[in-house]
């Protein structure tokens, strides 16, 4: 019964320190069912699991249970009701960093400038490209130059970004280094969690998320530093930065 196989799925997760233990065997199982976590409930009581899902489901729980996230197991984590594409070549999107959404869409709403060419967006360390999904999703005439010294990230980038085709460019760079031009808006999430402290993290974050996205150096702002000072060369007279810096969101006008 899928009641007893999700009790059973979410013992075994809390023994071993799985935060979500139940929320964590329910997505894996309608995943595997290919419906709605609410879904897997409906006549839960005489509902079985065909064999070979079932096999299948108990192997991503084996895999759950040596602390892999369950968005590199299904393979996308929802962003702004966005699903978009993970592996573990890029960090899994944080509901926080919908912040910078949120003030760059408030920022670029306030340029009347919009109506007539769009803005002119850089992604700073794009990762999933999520930040650029949200905001090609949500201004249609912009255009967004995305970075990342990752090649394996811009590929997964360029699949989450592939339906706003031909507003994006994608740039293999360390920072603004083989970046050109200047931007009305820059946007970065990058690493700035201080070298020794990454070993301190759940293991879902130090044994599977890319450590190149993690680092921010001994005092955890190398990266942020380089954008500050940088940035104002690369910004247009008005133009902003919106920098996510730990628990921070930080804006800087030009």
């Amino acid at each position: 019964m899928i009641r007893e196989l999700l009790e059973k799925a979410e013992q075994q997760l809390y023994d071993v320190g799985c935060e979500t233990p139940r929320l964590d065997a329910e997505v894996l199982l309608a995943y595997v069912l290919g419906c709605e976590r609410h879904e897997i409930y409906t006549a839960t009581t005489r509902y079985l699991v065909p064999g070979g899902k079932l096999e299948v489901f108990k192997s991503y729980i084996e895999r759950r249970l040596k602390r892999e996230p369950v968005a590199y197991i299904v393979g996308y984590k929802e962003f702004w009701s966005i699903k978009i594409k993970v592996t573990p070549a890029v960090l899994i999107p944080r509901p926080e960093t919908e912040e910078v959404v949120e003030k760059a869409l408030k920022i670029l709403d306030q340029g009347l400038w919009i109506k007539d060419h769009g803005p002119e967006i850089l992604d700073l360390c794009t990762g999933s490209g999520c930040i650029a999904a949200a905001l090609a999703k949500e201004i249609p005439n912009a255009k967004i130059v995305v970075t990342d010294i990752s090649e394996d990230a811009l590929e997964v980038a360029r699949q989450n970004l592939a339906f706003a085709n031909g507003r994006i460019q994608f740039i293999k760079s360390d920072l603004f280094e083989n970046v050109k031009g200047q931007f009305d808006l820059i946007v970065s999430n990058p690493p700035y969690i201080p070298t020794q402290a990454i070993q301190k993290l759940e293991p879902e974050i130090t044994q599977f998320e890319p450590k190149l996205a993690l680092d921010g150096g001994s005092d955890g702002l190398d990266f942020v530093r380089r954008i500050r000072q940088d940035a104002p060369k690369f910004l247009k007279t008005g133009g902003q930065l919106i920098l996510e810096n730990g628990p921070e969101i930080e804006i800087w006008k030009n």
